[in-house]
This record gives C-alpha cells, sequence and structure tokens, in this order.
C-alpha cells in the first residue's frame, strides 16, 4: 500500500492567521508583509478573496517579526522625513479647557500629523517612537488604560500626562525604542518639508 504523502505544512497560511498569530491588526499586516520583502497572494483572481502567503514565506515572515520583537531590527530602522512609522503621543486641548492625550501608530506619521493639525491646529506633539510594526501601539493602549480614563478609541484622560509619558517611554525603551520626536523634528528641518512635525511649536 502506498502512502499519500501528507501536504499539510505545506498549505499557504492566510494573512489573517498571521495578524492573529502574532498580535497585528488584520488591517495592518499586509503592509508589514510586503514592507519586508514577502508578496502576498489570493488562491482566486476575486479581489475580495483572503490573502496568502506561502507556508515557507510565512514562517520566515514571522521569524523575521520575532527577530525584531527582539530588537535584532528595531534599532537599526534608518530616520526618513520623507515617510515614518511609529506610535505618537499627542496632547489635544479640548473646548472644556482639559487636555486629553491621543495614542495611536501610523505608516505614515507626516501625513496623519497634519490632519490632525488641521482639525485642532494647536495640538502638542510630545513624543513618536518610530516602529515599523502596528502591534506597538496596542502595547501603549494597554499601558494607558491602567493610568487614565479612555474617552474614545485611541484619546484618554489623565491625571498627570507627564508620568503617563514617562512609563511610555520607558516600556519602549525596553524594547530598544528610543523617543525620536527631537530627531525627526531636526531632520524635517533640515529638509525645509512642509509638514506637520515642523510645526509643532513645543519642542
Amino acid at each position: 500500500m502506498t502512502e499519500t504523502p501528507d501536504n499539510t505544512n505545506n498549505r499557504p497560511v492566510s494573512l489573517k492567521q498571521l495578524a492573529e498569530e502574532l498580535g497585528f491588526h488584520t488591517s495592518s499586516v499586509r503592509k508589514a508583509v510586503v514592507r519586508r520583502g514577502f508578496t502576498p497572494f489570493r488562491l482566486s483572481e476575486d479581489k475580495n478573496k483572503p490573502l496568502f502567503l506561502r507556508c515557507e514565506d510565512a514562517e520566515l515572515f514571522k521569524h523575521q517579526i520575532e527577530n525584531e520583537r527582539n530588537n535584532s531590527v528595531v534599532s537599526g530602522i534608518s530616520i526618513s522625513p520623507s515617510r515614518i512609522s511609529g506610535v505618537y503621543f499627542i496632547e489635544v486641548p479640548s473646548y472644556e479647557g482639559t487636555i486629553r492625550v491621543k495614542i495611536g501608530w501610523s505608516d505614515n506619521l507626516s501625513d496623519r500629523l497634519s490632519t490632525y493639525r488641521t482639525i485642532i491646529p494647536d495640538l502638542r506633539i510630545k513624543a513618536v517612537w518610530q516602529t515599523t510594526d502596528a502591534w506597538c501601539e496596542r502595547a501603549a493602549l494597554k499601558c494607558a488604560e491602567r493610568k487614565g480614563r479612555r474617552v474614545h478609541q485611541e484619546l484618554f484622560e489623565f491625571e498627570d500626562i507627564e508620568s503617563v509619558l514617562m512609563e511610555l517611554t520607558d516600556l519602549f525603551s525596553k524594547m530598544g525604542m528610543e523617543n525620536k520626536h527631537h530627531e525627526l523634528l531636526r531632520n524635517t528641518q533640515h529638509t525645509n518639508a512642509p509638514d506637520a512635525l515642523t510645526r509643532a511649536g513645543d519642542f
């Protein structure tokens, strides 16, 4: 009797499954995959069908993410004023006179902060931790939830904003990420880039 080879281990892995395993947002995992040189594909030509990676690519991707989370890659990210991804910490004055804090992640901080500044011109950027991984946002939000009151999604109220900022700075420092706020500002000023990072006035 001839045994049929078991191809279970060679089956494509869906990006949704990778997102769940690695803690990515399902909306950002495709960008994370492509940014690291992998090519997702669909099992049919229907554009609404889920995306997959080859089994070998999925393993390589997971290994790379594990290395980055162990600080093997994160510390080597270069600073580019044109397109910077990371977690931001910004103070947002409210109409009631209270100061709230918005914490989030974007794969294009310049565009995101420019959009915010259009809506709220007097917002103040307090910190930017440069990282390509959206899962870092979840770590920051979890930390923020312990220190204050969540007003809406990424918006918080804290009794002591500086202590929260210090705790988040310590959290990201342990992951090999420093607050790149001042460094990004210097780079954008040197290139005279007219983006939100150069217009925040309290650095």
